[in-house]
């Protein structure tokens, strides 16, 4: 006999904020009486419909989540374009303020995929009350990698999902953001490698693993770069439980 799981008790809400110079706008999943909320960063061309299914899993195990989307990307939900590789990490930190806001939220950790993972990384270096980061399929020294003609072309074509910065710029910015990953302790790191990712390998991500500073969690799943995020959901409910943020009684 499948027992299905009754996911009756998890709410969405809209959100909007100002942000960047245009209005950052995303989904926020919770249930009542979650005091711990992670907001998802979505990356670089994508946006937050990749990181939905694990922002609806965290909030049906209890934790309450906020996915937005980045602006300038995916001609989506949010307004203007991105001017700055900057306003990447301004965004981040605009919606951790949202969440902060939120009834009954009192613990806020940043979470985010590839570019998204990098940005949680500087917005939390600077953001003192950002409490941890789970920061997936992403690694330090991005430009230096990114050498092969395939990859750069791809990279090139998503452009057209992107208003504003373009890709040489961003993973330059990416670059910068992944150095401050030591800055993050004694706040906790979790971070996430997919092991069929072809574009951030696993010895990339442990690459950064081993630049951030205890305490720290390295997690190796059955993914590829597309689906990191989602696959991650099992592996991040238990790291926030382990790191002892409270969850919601369901």
């Amino acid at each position: 006999m499948v027992k299905l799981r009754d996911l009756s008790h998890v709410r969405i809400d809209r959100v909007e904020f100002e942000s960047g110079g245009g209005t950052v706008r995303g989904l926020y999943y919770y249930v009542n009486g979650a005091s711990t909320c992670v907001v998802l960063c979505h990356g670089y061309s994508s946006s937050k419909h990749n990181v939905d299914p694990l922002a609806f899993h965290l909030a049906a195990d209890g934790y309450s989540s906020l996915a937005f989307d980045f602006l300038g990307h995916k001609l989506g939900a949010s307004s203007g374009p991105l001017r700055e590789a900057d306003d990447l990490v301004a965004n981040a930190l605009d919606a951790v303020a949202c969440a902060q806001r939120m009834t009954g939220v009192r613990h806020v950790v940043l979470g985010g995929h590839s570019m998204g993972a990098a940005t949680s990384i500087a917005a939390t270096a600077v953001r003192a009350n950002v409490e941890g980061v789970i920061a997936m399929a992403t690694s330090p020294d991005r430009s230096r990698q990114l050498t092969d003609d395939s990859i750069l072309s791809g990279l090139r074509n998503r452009t057209a999902y992107v208003e504003g910065v373009g890709p040489e710029k961003i993973t330059a910015a990416m670059d910068g953001f992944t150095e401050r990953i030591g800055e993050i302790a004694p706040r906790p790191v979790l971070l996430v490698a997919g092991r069929r990712d072809a574009l951030v390998a696993p010895s990339a991500v442990r690459l950064l693993f081993d630049l951030a500073s205890e305490p720290k969690t390295f997690e190796l799943i059955d993914a590829n770069h597309t689906d990191c995020a989602e696959r991650a959901r099992f592996v991040v409910a238990r790291w926030l439980q382990a790191r002892g943020f409270p969850a919601a009684q369901l």
